[in-house]
């Protein structure tokens, strides 16, 4: 049941309504919607041999084009996986074969609701016909084009199921999470926070509960590092958890006033400790030191508290290093709208590093040209299968060398190659400093309010 193949082809390049702005599915051919079989929907789904133990189907469409392959099939849309199904049943013996493609949830990035047509030659039936597609951006750069009959609800109601699933209100609503005994006895976050605060504080004999969370008993501490309750009711700070870990000399009225001076009140707080080498990973937002170069003395005492403990009995101190993971300038440029980074003649022992990751905006730029390059130039196209052979017809399977010198340019432009460098060249350099050195990093970038 595969649909027929016009001799004219349509270009989508742009795939933009209802998202963000997706490149490259490729081209694909025109559909005649009379020639494809409608499904039936008398199949049990008591009956999938591909359902998982607890997988459920929540919705499904029929008669569905899968655009990148040119095949009929029957979507399916489960609480784990987007499924579709092919039957095809050989002429001569009648008997039947089924295959299906499959792609996990959670693998999903974007999913759009019809494109944006490029070519101006095409008559209005095909646009109508094309209209009623959905597309499927992946995580794993893959773009998946589905068309479905015009004039049904079948679209809307894929759409709508994946929204669900792919977004979900709870975490707990994951199908992880409802597959198996889960290994978690309480799956309240807030207990499961409370209880690694208790193992950092080598109070992992303690157990939290609910009733310790309502009655306000969690506020625990050792020689260095306190549990406290000030953002409780998530009002110093929206974004950060109800408990935070801080250094045990620090005041909350101090933690108050530290708040002021940090973007959005991300104050600079404990994410992991060593409790016996005493080394420290922190994280915090920028400081709002702005062009008048501003200074908190909460904010520097809080800061200057990540490393207050001693590293030996030698009374050798330990070192702090600010990890802003901007581009200098970048830094330099927040400064001129209120934020900033901090000066290490502020802070005490301790050294500003800048990674020179570019931001979340040029991150989403990069990874969109990755994309296209990936679906334009690799041997295989955005189906994952085969390829649709343009550009001449050569892919990394053959081609001449100045085909494929520009490919490689192509690559290098897009950039994103370097910013997973920049990201892991930073991670590994803060695991060896709280590894190697038994020092305290705080990390931070910006904020999204700047």
């Amino acid at each position: 049941m595969a649909a027929s193949r016009p001799s004219r082809s349509v270009s989508a390049r742009d795939i933009s309504i209802g998202c963000e702005r997706l490149d490259g599915a490729g081209s694909w051919d025109t559909l005649e919607w009379t020639k494809i079989e409608p499904v039936t929907r008398s199949v049990s789904h008591a009956n999938f041999e591909f359902l998982l133990e607890a997988e459920r189907v929540l919705d499904e469409g029929h008669g569905v084009v899968l655009v990148n392959t040119d095949e009929a099939g029957t979507l399916f849309v489960t609480n784990f996986r987007l499924l579709f199904l092919v039957v095809k049943i050989q002429s001569t013996s009648r008997n039947t074969n089924k295959s299906s493609s499959r792609r996990l949830l959670q693998i999903i990035d974007h999913i759009c609701l019809g494109h944006k047509l490029l070519s101006d030659s095409i008559d209005m039936e095909t646009v109508m016909d094309l209209m009623a597609s959905l597309h499927l951006a992946g995580k794993d750069m893959r773009i998946i084009v589905f068309c479905f009959r015009p004039r049904t609800k079948q679209r809307r109601a894929i759409f709508d199921a994946l929204s669900r699933c792919t977004k979900p209100e709870r975490i707990w609503d994951l199908y992880a999470f409802t597959c198996g005994p889960s290994k978690f006895s309480n799956l309240s976050p807030k207990v499961r926070l409370l209880n690694e605060y208790f193992r950092l504080l080598g109070k992992g004999f303690h157990h939290a509960s609910m009733r310790m969370i309502e009655d306000g008993s969690f506020t625990m501490s050792n020689d260095s590092w306190r549990i406290s309750d000030i953002n409780f009711n998530y009002s110093l700070c929206q974004s950060y958890p109800f408990a935070l870990l801080v250094p045990k000399s620090v005041s909350d009225d101090e933690i108050i006033q530290a708040s002021n001076f940090r973007a959005r009140s991300r104050v600079p707080a404990v994410s992991w400790c060593n409790p016996e080498t005493g080394a420290v990973l922190a994280r915090s937002s920028q400081p709002l030191v702005g062009i008048m170069n501003t200074r908190s003395t909460a904010d520097e005492k809080l800061v200057a508290a990540l490393c207050a403990q001693l590293i030996d009995e030698k009374d050798s101190r330990r070192k702090l290093y600010i990890a802003d993971a901007r581009p200098r300038k970048n830094a330099l440029a927040n400064g001129a709208m209120g934020g900033g980074s901090e000066s290490s003649s502020n802070y005490f022992q301790s050294e500003i590093v800048f990674f020179g990751i570019d931001n979340i905006h040029a991150m989403r730029e990069s990874f969109a040209r990755f994309r296209d390059y990936l679906d334009t130039h690799g041997a295989a196209s955005s189906d994952g299968m085969s390829s649709f052979l343009r550009h001449g017809g050569w892919t990394w399977g053959g081609g001449n060398l100045s085909s494929m010198s520009a490919s490689v340019s192509t690559l290098g432009d897009s950039g994103w190659l370097i910013h997973v460098q920049s990201v892991l060249a930073g991670s590994a350099w803060i695991a060896a400093r709280v590894a190697l050195e038994s020092a305290a990093v705080l990390v931070h970038c910006r904020s999204e309010s700047f």
